[in-house]
Formats: structure tokens, sequence, C-alpha cells
């Protein structure tokens, strides 16, 4: 049956990658970090929230940054701050984060670099970093607090674990900073009804809105199907397919940023609705 609502735009990254990550910049950007399953580099793109038009298309840090070159499968998306995205690097042979590159999308450069730094937590006067080190044999970490625009350092907290750690209590997360809302998973019963024993649902519940996602064993007999359906105040307003005969189930694959749902539809494809 048809529905109130369908999608605004519809966006696949070149070349076969896979939409990875989302982050949203101010004002109306999104970014996306899309990985090649081949290969494993890591590209990113910027499209307009309303439109989905790509204004910044497979930027590379190796492009950019020769230590970098050649290694863009080591690279992800960190955070985002004002109009600004945030790359990182990682420790050789390691899965810790280091490096900090930040990136305008629309000049297609990056602002600054602390290719010696890792990220900590986004706080209200700026951005907590550590530069890891060591001495005599033992590591050790070296905070301090930057401006997330320019990079510069706002203050140096140096070996002083207790007070970066009581800064970090006080840090926004990427949820807050953004106004995203992530889902959760459903207990049986509650919200979503009709539920097999094999079959489990995450959800987003906002404003009078239910965005459900329903998992269950594939009816191809392989694998997972996944259903997305969106109702307001009862009323079923939307449905898509999310999922068939995925090898695994596909969760945590929708959010909703204000009263836009983004979801990835058979792991290609990124799909916004606005209600």
């Amino acid at each position: 049956m048809p529905y109130n609502y369908v999608p605004q735009w519809r966006y696949c990254p070149s070349g076969s990658a896979l939409p990875w990550k989302i982050m949203f910049i101010e004002p109306d950007l999104l970014v996306c970090e899309n990985r090649h399953r081949k290969s494993g580099k890591t590209f990113f793109a910027c499209l307009l929230r309303g439109s989905g038009k790509e204004i910044l298309r497979d930027f590379s840090l190796g492009r950019h940054v020769q230590d970098v070159a050649g290694k863009d499968w080591m690279t992800g998306l960190e955070t985002v701050r004002g109009n600004l995205f945030y790359v990182h690097g990682y420790e050789d042979n390691s899965p810790e984060h280091r490096g900090i590159w930040a990136v305008d999308p629309l000049k297609g450069e990056i602002i600054w670099a602390r290719p010696e730094a890792a990220f900590v937590a986004n706080l209200q006067g700026g951005m907590l970093v550590y530069a890891a080190g060591s001495f005599a044999g033992f590591p050790e970490r070296n905070y301090y607090l930057l401006d997330a625009q320019s990079g510069e350092v706002l203050e140096t907290i140096g070996e002083d674990a207790l007070k970066a750690n009581s800064m970090r209590r006080e840090s926004l997360s990427d949820e807050e900073l953004q106004k995203v809302i992530l889902p959760e998973v459903a207990d049986h019963g509650r919200l979503v009804t009709g539920l097999s024993d094999e079959d489990f649902a995450e959800y987003i519940e906002h404003d009078g809105l239910l965005i459900t996602v329903i998992h269950s064993s594939g009816k191809s007999g392989e694998g997972f199907d996944a259903t997305i359906s969106a109702y307001r105040n009862g009323t079923k307003i939307y449905q898509d397919s999310l999922a068939r005969s995925a090898a695994v189930p596909c969760v945590n694959y929708f959010l909703l940023h204000n009263v836009t749902l983004y979801y990835i539809k058979d792991m290609y494809e990124l799909i916004s609705v606005r209600f």
C-alpha cells in the first residue's frame, strides 16, 4: 500500500564502496565515510542534507598527506565540530587512533593537522587530545586542549590524568553535538508486537514518531532480512526493506537527525526520509 512519505534522496558511493559512517556538519551538510570492500581504502564525501547533492567527492587523506599516502585503509572519521570534519589515522600495528586532520568540506582542504595527537573528547571549550610518548621505557600520555577550529593549543594539561579524566566527564557526545538519536534494541512485546522467538527489533521513539527495524531469518532460507517502518501516533506512514539475505543482521543501520530518518539499505545505499 502507498504511504505518506517517500525518500527525499538516495546516495550510493562511487566504486561500489560501502557507506560506513555518517555525521552532520553545520549548517546543512552530511559527511559520509565510505569504505571500498576489496581494497579497504577509506574515502570521504559530503552531501547537502536537503538534496543529497555531493559537494565533496572521494576525499582521501593520502592525497594530501605524504606520510599517509597509500595507507587510506588506515584512516577513519573521528568527529565533527562546527563546519569541519576530522579524520584520524592509526598507530602502527595497533587499533589505537593517532593523528587528527581537520577538513573543510567546502574547500576540500586540510585546515590544520596534529599528526602526533589522538582525539579524546569534545568539550564546550575545545577538543581534548593527547600525545603518546615514553619515559625510561614506560608509556606516558601528555594531554592538552585544542581550539577545534584552528588546532591551536588552548591549555597544556600534561600528564595530569586525573584532571584529563575530570574534563572528559564533562564531554559532549557526538550524538549531543549533532542532535542525533540512535536506535535501541526493543524488548519482546514492547513497542513492537508480533515478533517470533527468532526475530528481534530495534527502535527509535521521539515526539510521537516511532521508527522500527525488525530483523528476521531470510525468506530465501539464507541470512537475515530487515524491514524498516515509521509510525506517527500509531499509524504506519513509511516502510521499506532494509536488508535481504544479509550474512549477519544489519544492526545500527539507521538513525534520526531532527525530523529526518537516515538508513543504509542493502549495505550500499544511504537513504534520507524527512517526516
